[in-house]
């Protein structure tokens, strides 16, 4: 199916649809691609910064679990371990900021003592056997679920907790203590004040809605800091979160609501050591991306910018289309008026000189009956007169009959060789009484390796030399006129060249338009029809050949009519 070509216009329109559209594409392609990489970006930090916190809450973990391990030695070996107690919470630095308070706890739950009241006279025997620090040393086996936070070196690290001694939240860590032959000997607590780790996250800058959180592998919040405010503290992570996943691994990072707030963060974790405990580090995406956005914003602004220049620029350039368009329409429709026109013209000088050469004919007989019948010389002179009239009257008439027809691509033309000698020969001599009555020195020359034949029309051959040949003569008021016949790069050559007053290089198109002359000054001076030049030229292209010009004011002409080796 052959679809209708489209205008300029409707080009110009989709070329400027289909720049806007990969201009765009390639726009949000570039935004979107930022996007990614602000997130990674900020993903990245917020892993390291995990890092970081893990390394300062192993230490700290690990120095407090030295003073739970002195005392379950020292109580393991019968020593008086109450009496070192305060020594033991002491000599890790922590105590009492940090490390609240290192208790025992007997066999049956009671409390026994603490740095804070070795002999328990100020506590007394409270009961602690419902705690599930110290239930999960006690009854094990009643307790499965509180198996996860505890350490494979027996190291529990419980929820926060409000202290029945000390009155502080707490995070505690619990250890079993057995005697030499297995027997529970009770358990020792060291309380975590977890105010010291939310200080520590209040030191790192994670915009307004960023924060840190310290979580158990039970998903239940030891301390969790955001902005600058201690919040969550004793809550629980839900189930959705993936940290809730089995195969949440040591360290990773995942974009997700928050199940406690329901803000959207960039969460960077990491597990602490081997500790059942984690450290998230968690970003809000809306801050996280605050320069993506400015930047986004930016780029939106300069393409929407961009876009109204080029569409502006495209309503400019289309209406100049259109009216281009609508002038090239207009001149179409002039042209085939003027063509039809011209069609028109041609047919009617064909008809009229077709109608005419039947009476011109007659008259031509007839003057020539006259001329030789007279017996008077004046009367014989005036009919040699219509007579010749005649016959120049039949010669334009046939032009422009010729000219119809190739027009009209009636016009036929025979391919047979043609005898180049005689033809030119006959033409020279057909033509040396003109140029002798003129004072005119005419010439022919034929080059040596010039072929002896040319496939083509030998009457029309013979009408183009007429017409370029006579051309010549009637231009050159003195000096020479030349025929001459050279071949050359398997063409041959039919050179006519005169010394006449030769035409300007702007002319040289003009002349081979029918019923031009050049100007007027040459139509009025020598006459004619104009249609000589364009008649061969006609030809010449008919038989395969051309017709071409080389002249200048002052320097003569030369006329070639060219034609292959083998035309037609």
């Amino acid at each position: 199916m052959n679809l209708p070509a489209w205008s300029l216009s409707r080009k110009a329109a989709v070329g400027a649809a289909s720049i806007l559209l990969i201009f765009w594409l390639a726009v949000l392609g570039v935004l979107h691609t930022e996007r990614l990489q602000a997130l990674e970006t900020q993903a990245t930090h917020n892993a390291n910064l995990a890092r970081a916190l893990e390394e300062q809450t192993v230490r700290v973990i690990a120095t407090i679990d030295q003073a739970t391990l002195r005392m379950r030695d020292a109580v393991r070996t019968g020593d008086d371990a109450l009496s070192d107690i305060a020594q033991f919470a002491n000599e890790t630095g922590l105590a009492p900021s940090i490390l609240v308070q290192l208790s025992l706890i007997a066999p049956d739950g009671r409390f026994v003592g603490s740095n804070l009241d070795p002999d328990g006279r100020k506590t007394g025997p409270v009961d602690l056997s419902e705690r599930e620090h110290v239930r999960v040393h006690l009854a094990p086996q009643a307790a499965p679920k509180l198996q996860q936070q505890l350490h494979a070196n027996g190291l529990f690290i419980g929820k926060p907790v409000l202290g029945k001694v000390s009155g502080r939240w707490t995070v505690q860590l619990s250890r079993r203590i057995d005697g030499p032959g297995g027997e529970l000997r009770g358990v020792v607590v060291a309380s975590l004040d977890p105010s010291y780790f939310e200080n520590l996250y209040r030191s790192v800058t994670l915009g307004r809605q960023g924060g840190v959180t310290m979580t158990g592998a039970d998903l239940v919040i030891r301390a969790r800091v955001v902005g600058d405010t201690s919040v969550g503290m004793g809550g629980r992570i839900g189930p959705t979160s993936p940290m809730a996943r089995a195969d949440v691994g040591r360290s990773g990072d995942y974009i997700g609501v928050s199940t406690v707030d329901g803000v959207e963060r960039i969460v960077g974790y990491r597990r602490i050591d081997d500790y059942p405990l984690y450290v998230l580090v968690s970003s809000s995406t809306e801050e996280s991306l605050a320069e993506w956005r400015a930047m986004r914003n930016t780029t939106l602004f300069l393409a929407a910018l961009f876009s109204a220049a080029v569409m502006a620029a495209t309503v400019l350039f289309l209406s100049s289309v259109r009216r281009l368009e609508a002038t090239n329409l207009a001149l179409a429709a002039s042209e085939a008026r003027a063509q039809s026109a011209n069609q028109a013209k041609t047919e009617f000088l064909a008809a009229i000189s077709h109608e005419l050469r039947t009476p011109l004919t007659s008259i031509r007989g007839f003057a020539e009956l006259m001329e030789k019948r007279l017996e008077q010389q004046k009367f014989r002179e005036q009919a040699g007169m219509i007579r010749r009239s005649a016959e120049n009257l039949n010669a334009l008439l046939t032009e422009i009959l010729d000219f119809a027809k190739v027009e009209a691509g009636a016009m036929r033309v025979d391919a047979v060789d043609v005898e180049i000698r005689p033809l030119v020969r006959g033409v020279f001599d057909f033509f040396a009484v003109s140029a002798a009555d003129k004072g005119l020195e005419l010439q022919l020359q034929v080059a040596d390796g010039t072929p002896d034949s040319v496939v083509g029309d030998e009457l029309r051959l013979k009408q183009i030399l007429n017409n370029l040949l006579s051309n010549a003569i009637k231009f050159t008021s003195q000096g020479q006129v030349r025929i001459e016949v050279t071949h050359a790069e398997r063409q041959l050559q039919l050179h006519v060249v005169d010394t006449g007053p030769g035409i300007a290089p702007d002319l040289h198109d003009v002349i081979f338009e029918r019923f031009r002359q050049g100007n007027d000054r040459v139509s009025t001076e020598h006459g004619g029809t104009g249609l000589g030049l364009a008649l061969s030229r006609g030809l010449a292209e008919l038989m395969g050949g051309r017709l071409t010009v080389v002249s200048e004011i002052g320097r003569g002409a030369r006329f070639t009519l060219w034609m292959p080796d083998r035309a037609l």
